[in-house]
């Protein structure tokens, strides 16, 4: 039975680490054996011991936490890897895709890398990436943006994260409540645009809708620009007197429960990949207003969601005004949203992913 040893870099789990934890009883299924290096005790091994999966401790940092000099990192694992004994490793993100890429690779094992970002890099980091044996990008908008950056286009392909259906569904019916619940689930950081969100939501209600919205996520990054970013918007919805309206719930582990009970999932994103929470959303049957970046309008070419531009505070309140004031059209919205993401199945994406490993295993990929 092949082995696939994937590889994070975090012990944290996010949407990229959602998308890897969501396919490996796939996976496995598909005649693989698995297993995932990351840090030691964490929360991320603590989800591989509830889902029954090997954990491989690998750690990045130092003694004080301090993430260690890539050619270390690189040393390390050209000496881990070979105990291993497998046939493919799985780079999980974009940063260790760029390590592991230019690393030995053992006899008969192959590397493989998944890019889940769309940001920019320098030649030295897209020659590394490229270096990979195989390069899995969620979203042609993601690929698009790297091969015009360099990325070898003969080993780099477009593979859509999936998403059990089962798991997430709509509920048996969704109250048309008041104040109307809108929801945000995911990082609280800039590139997330949450200061347009929570402006949207102030347009809102001045222009009449009874809302109130939920944040839930937390700001993992230590940089003191994050952490002051964060703390401006605590202060700014004290500031304008939302305290009432907009609330700050922090990490939750119940995103289904959150989705099946919310009225509308708003998303005002400067960029994104192929969103996590966009497809879990969709899957749960609630209308979305989202910003029309990345690979968001690839998730939604047929209005399957409310898109706005970026940055617009104003068009995401008209957004959320008008499905405030129409509960059919919550309905029509959400039940398309369903539809269309009933495409991205979790089995689906494993049969593609499994198709790669297998061409990697048995020879040559054409």
């Amino acid at each position: 039975m092949p082995l696939v040893v994937y590889l994070c870099e975090y012990g944290t789990i996010y949407g990229g680490e959602n998308s890897m934890l969501a396919g490996l009883e796939e996976i496995k299924r598909r005649g693989f054996d698995v297993a995932v290096a990351c840090p030691g005790e964490s929360l991320l091994s603590r989800q591989l011991a509830r889902q029954q999966v090997r954990h491989v401790p690998f750690t990045w940092t130092d003694a004080e936490g301090k993430r260690l000099p890539l050619e270390v990192l690189r040393d390390q694992l050209n000496a881990t890897i070979p105990a291993w004994q497998a046939d493919i490793v799985h780079a999980n993100s974009l940063s260790v895709s760029r390590i592991l890429g230019p690393c030995q690779r053992p006899d008969g094992c192959h590397f493989v890398g998944h890019l889940r970002d769309i940001i920019k890099l320098n030649r030295r980091v897209v020659k590394d990436i490229s270096a990979l044996d195989e390069i899995y990008c969620v979203s042609t908008a993601t690929r698009e943006h790297h091969l015009r950056q360099g990325l070898r286009e003969e080993n780099s392909r477009v593979l859509h994260n999936g998403i059990d259906l089962q798991q997430f569904s709509p509920p048996a019916s969704r109250p048309d409540q008041r104040p109307l619940q809108l929801v945000y689930i995911g990082q609280l950081v800039m590139r997330k645009g949450i200061d347009t969100l929570l402006e949207s939501v102030r347009l809102a209600v001045e222009a009449g809708a009874d809302v109130a919205l939920n944040l839930y996520g937390e700001c993992h990054s230590e940089k003191d620009e994050a952490l002051q970013y964060v703390a401006q918007q605590r202060r700014w919805v004290e500031t304008v007197g939302m305290i009432s309206r907009i609330r700050f719930r922090g990490r939750t582990h119940h995103p289904i429960q959150i989705l099946q009970e919310a009225n509308v999932l708003v998303h005002a994103a400067r960029q994104e990949p192929w969103g996590r929470v966009l497809i879990e959303g969709a899957a749960c049957g609630v209308p979305i207003v989202a910003t029309d970046v990345g690979g968001t309008r690839e998730m939604f070419p047929r209005e399957e969601a409310i898109l706005v531009p970026p940055d617009d505070p104003q068009a995401m309140a008209e957004a959320i005004v008008k499905l405030y004031h129409s509960a059919k059209l919550r309905d029509l919205v959400g039940a398309k949203a369903r539809q269309r993401i009933e495409q991205f199945g979790i089995s689906g994406y494993a049969d593609k992913l499994a198709g790669r490993y297998e061409k990697l295993v048995r020879g040559p990929v054409k």
